[in-house]
Protein backbone atom coordinates (compact mmCIF):
# COMPACT_ATOMS: atom_id res chain seq x y z
CA UNK A 1 0.00 0.00 0.00
CA UNK A 2 1.23 3.53 -0.76
CA UNK A 3 3.12 5.42 1.87
CA UNK A 4 0.61 8.29 1.93
CA UNK A 5 -1.44 6.49 4.57
CA UNK A 6 1.71 5.65 6.46
CA UNK A 7 2.83 9.26 6.21
CA UNK A 8 -0.54 10.52 7.44
CA UNK A 9 -0.43 8.08 10.34
CA UNK A 10 3.13 9.05 11.25
CA UNK A 11 2.34 12.76 10.98
CA UNK A 12 -0.71 12.62 13.24
CA UNK A 13 0.82 10.08 15.63
CA UNK A 14 3.80 12.35 16.17
CA UNK A 15 1.48 15.27 16.85
CA UNK A 16 -0.64 13.29 19.31
CA UNK A 17 2.28 11.74 21.14
CA UNK A 18 3.76 15.20 21.72
CA UNK A 19 0.50 16.85 22.73
CA UNK A 20 1.40 16.79 26.41
CA UNK A 21 4.82 18.27 25.70
CA UNK A 22 3.38 20.93 23.44
CA UNK A 23 0.76 21.84 25.99
CA UNK A 24 3.49 22.55 28.49
CA UNK A 25 5.40 24.72 26.05
CA UNK A 26 2.30 26.61 24.96
CA UNK A 27 0.82 26.89 28.41
CA UNK A 28 3.62 28.53 30.34
CA UNK A 29 2.97 32.22 29.81
CA UNK A 30 1.17 35.06 31.50
CA UNK A 31 -2.14 36.54 30.47
CA UNK A 32 -2.11 39.96 28.89
CA UNK A 33 -3.66 41.40 32.04
CA UNK A 34 -0.70 40.11 34.04
CA UNK A 35 1.94 41.35 31.58
CA UNK A 36 3.52 43.85 34.03
CA UNK A 37 4.66 40.89 36.14
CA UNK A 38 7.13 39.98 33.40
CA UNK A 39 9.28 42.99 34.23
CA UNK A 40 9.32 42.02 37.90
CA UNK A 41 10.40 38.47 37.18
CA UNK A 42 12.75 39.15 34.25
CA UNK A 43 15.72 37.98 36.36
CA UNK A 44 13.84 35.04 37.86
CA UNK A 45 12.69 32.64 35.13
CA UNK A 46 11.44 30.11 37.68
CA UNK A 47 9.09 32.69 39.18
CA UNK A 48 7.86 33.47 35.68
CA UNK A 49 7.10 29.82 34.98
CA UNK A 50 5.42 29.39 38.37
CA UNK A 51 3.21 32.44 37.83
CA UNK A 52 2.34 31.25 34.35
CA UNK A 53 1.30 27.80 35.55
CA UNK A 54 -1.08 29.24 38.11
CA UNK A 55 -2.44 31.80 35.65
CA UNK A 56 -3.18 29.09 33.10
CA UNK A 57 -4.67 26.76 35.69
CA UNK A 58 -7.11 29.43 36.88
CA UNK A 59 -8.09 30.29 33.32
CA UNK A 60 -8.78 26.64 32.47
CA UNK A 61 -10.82 26.05 35.64
CA UNK A 62 -12.79 29.24 35.09
CA UNK A 63 -13.68 28.35 31.48
CA UNK A 64 -13.79 24.56 31.79
CA UNK A 65 -17.51 24.13 31.12
CA UNK A 66 -17.43 26.47 28.15
CA UNK A 67 -14.35 24.72 26.77
CA UNK A 68 -16.01 21.31 27.10
CA UNK A 69 -18.91 22.62 25.00
CA UNK A 70 -16.74 24.39 22.46
CA UNK A 71 -13.04 23.47 22.20
CA UNK A 72 -12.51 26.50 19.93
CA UNK A 73 -12.80 28.59 23.08
CA UNK A 74 -9.59 26.97 24.32
CA UNK A 75 -7.80 28.03 21.14
CA UNK A 76 -8.69 31.65 21.84
CA UNK A 77 -7.65 31.29 25.47
CA UNK A 78 -4.28 29.67 24.79
CA UNK A 79 -3.54 31.94 21.85
CA UNK A 80 -4.08 34.99 24.03
CA UNK A 81 -1.92 33.60 26.82
CA UNK A 82 0.91 32.20 24.74
CA UNK A 83 1.93 34.62 22.03
CA UNK A 84 3.61 37.37 24.07
CA UNK A 85 5.85 34.94 25.93
CA UNK A 86 6.88 32.16 23.55
CA UNK A 87 9.23 32.99 20.68
CA UNK A 88 7.25 31.16 18.01
CA UNK A 89 9.49 32.45 15.21
CA UNK A 90 12.56 31.07 16.94
CA UNK A 91 10.81 27.75 17.61
CA UNK A 92 9.70 27.57 13.97
CA UNK A 93 13.22 28.32 12.76
CA UNK A 94 14.69 25.62 14.99
CA UNK A 95 12.07 23.07 13.90
CA UNK A 96 12.60 23.74 10.19
CA UNK A 97 16.35 23.48 10.70
CA UNK A 98 18.22 23.41 7.40
CA UNK A 99 15.00 24.06 5.47
CA UNK A 100 14.59 27.48 7.08
CA UNK A 101 17.65 28.77 5.24
CA UNK A 102 16.19 27.95 1.81
CA UNK A 103 12.60 28.94 2.58
CA UNK A 104 11.17 32.25 1.37
CA UNK A 105 9.92 34.77 3.96
CA UNK A 106 6.36 33.84 2.96
CA UNK A 107 7.01 30.12 3.45
CA UNK A 108 8.61 30.76 6.82
CA UNK A 109 5.65 32.77 8.05
CA UNK A 110 3.13 30.28 6.67
CA UNK A 111 4.90 27.42 8.40
CA UNK A 112 5.15 29.20 11.75
CA UNK A 113 1.50 30.34 11.63
CA UNK A 114 0.03 27.02 10.56
CA UNK A 115 2.17 24.77 12.73
CA UNK A 116 1.34 26.90 15.74
CA UNK A 117 -2.33 26.71 14.78
CA UNK A 118 -2.18 22.92 14.55
CA UNK A 119 -0.56 22.66 17.96
CA UNK A 120 -3.13 25.01 19.45
CA UNK A 121 -5.95 22.91 17.98
CA UNK A 122 -4.41 19.69 19.29
CA UNK A 123 -3.93 21.21 22.70
CA UNK A 124 -7.44 22.69 22.78
CA UNK A 125 -9.03 19.24 22.61
CA UNK A 126 -7.19 18.19 25.78
CA UNK A 127 -6.90 21.49 27.62
CA UNK A 128 -9.21 20.50 30.48
CA UNK A 129 -6.91 17.57 31.34
CA UNK A 130 -4.28 20.02 32.59
CA UNK A 131 -6.38 21.77 35.22
CA UNK A 132 -5.16 19.34 37.90
CA UNK A 133 -1.51 19.10 36.85
CA UNK A 134 0.95 19.21 39.74
CA UNK A 135 4.28 20.93 39.19
CA UNK A 136 7.32 20.65 41.45
CA UNK A 137 10.04 23.25 40.84
CA UNK A 138 13.52 21.78 41.14
CA UNK A 139 16.17 24.27 40.06
CA UNK A 140 17.32 26.72 37.45
CA UNK A 141 20.70 26.88 35.77
CA UNK A 142 22.81 29.53 34.11
CA UNK A 143 21.13 32.59 35.60
CA UNK A 144 24.12 34.74 36.44
CA UNK A 145 23.94 38.52 36.13
CA UNK A 146 25.29 38.35 32.57
CA UNK A 147 23.55 35.16 31.50
CA UNK A 148 20.93 35.37 28.78
CA UNK A 149 20.09 31.67 28.76
CA UNK A 150 18.77 29.36 31.43
CA UNK A 151 17.00 26.08 32.05
CA UNK A 152 14.13 25.87 34.53
CA UNK A 153 13.79 22.30 35.77
CA UNK A 154 10.49 20.92 37.01
CA UNK A 155 8.72 17.64 37.66
CA UNK A 156 5.18 17.41 36.30
CA UNK A 157 2.58 14.90 37.51
CA UNK A 158 -0.77 14.05 35.94
CA UNK A 159 -3.37 12.05 37.83
CA UNK A 160 -2.75 8.35 37.34
CA UNK A 161 0.48 8.83 35.37
CA UNK A 162 4.15 8.71 36.39
CA UNK A 163 5.84 12.06 36.99
CA UNK A 164 7.96 13.48 34.17
CA UNK A 165 11.02 15.70 34.41
CA UNK A 166 10.37 18.77 32.29
CA UNK A 167 13.11 21.29 31.48
CA UNK A 168 12.28 24.70 30.04
CA UNK A 169 14.95 26.26 27.88
CA UNK A 170 14.65 30.00 27.98
CA UNK A 171 16.56 33.06 26.88
CA UNK A 172 16.42 36.69 27.91
CA UNK A 173 15.14 39.29 25.48
CA UNK A 174 14.40 42.99 25.80
CA UNK A 175 10.83 41.93 26.66
CA UNK A 176 11.76 39.40 29.34
CA UNK A 177 12.42 35.66 29.38
CA UNK A 178 10.95 33.54 26.58
CA UNK A 179 10.65 29.78 26.16
CA UNK A 180 12.17 28.38 22.97
CA UNK A 181 12.32 24.65 23.74
CA UNK A 182 11.11 22.08 26.25
CA UNK A 183 12.76 18.77 27.09
CA UNK A 184 10.64 16.03 28.67
CA UNK A 185 12.67 13.24 30.26
CA UNK A 186 15.59 14.48 28.21
CA UNK A 187 13.73 14.50 24.87
CA UNK A 188 13.69 17.89 23.14
CA UNK A 189 10.40 19.12 21.69
CA UNK A 190 12.25 21.01 18.96
CA UNK A 191 14.50 18.09 18.01
CA UNK A 192 11.58 15.66 17.88
CA UNK A 193 9.44 17.92 15.74
CA UNK A 194 12.42 18.74 13.51
CA UNK A 195 12.80 15.05 12.69
CA UNK A 196 9.09 14.67 11.92
CA UNK A 197 8.96 17.85 9.81
CA UNK A 198 12.12 16.91 7.92
CA UNK A 199 10.53 13.58 7.00
CA UNK A 200 7.40 15.36 5.77
CA UNK A 201 9.38 17.87 3.70
CA UNK A 202 11.48 15.13 2.12
CA UNK A 203 8.26 13.42 1.08
CA UNK A 204 6.04 16.35 0.09
CA UNK A 205 8.29 19.41 -0.11
CA UNK A 206 7.91 22.50 2.07
CA UNK A 207 4.90 23.79 0.12
CA UNK A 208 3.33 20.35 0.37
CA UNK A 209 3.85 20.30 4.14
CA UNK A 210 2.32 23.76 4.48
CA UNK A 211 -0.66 22.69 2.33
CA UNK A 212 -1.20 19.66 4.58
CA UNK A 213 -1.07 21.86 7.67
CA UNK A 214 -3.61 24.26 6.16
CA UNK A 215 -5.91 21.37 5.26
CA UNK A 216 -5.73 19.89 8.76
CA UNK A 217 -6.41 23.27 10.33
CA UNK A 218 -9.52 23.69 8.16
CA UNK A 219 -11.19 20.59 9.61
CA UNK A 220 -13.90 21.07 12.24
CA UNK A 221 -12.52 20.93 15.76
CA UNK A 222 -14.16 18.20 17.86
CA UNK A 223 -13.41 16.49 21.16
Amino acid sequence: MENTCDGEYHFMRTTRVLTSIVSILLGFSLTSQAAPAVANTARDPQALIHGAVEELRMAIVHDKMAINKDPNRAITLVDRIVLPHVDTNRVGRLILGQHWRNATPEQRQQFVDNYRRLLLRTYAVHVSDYADVKVEYLSSGGTTNNSKRTVVRTRVSHAGNPASNVDYRMYLTANGWKVYDVAVTGISLVATFRAAVNSEINRYGLDGLIARLIEKNSRPLTH
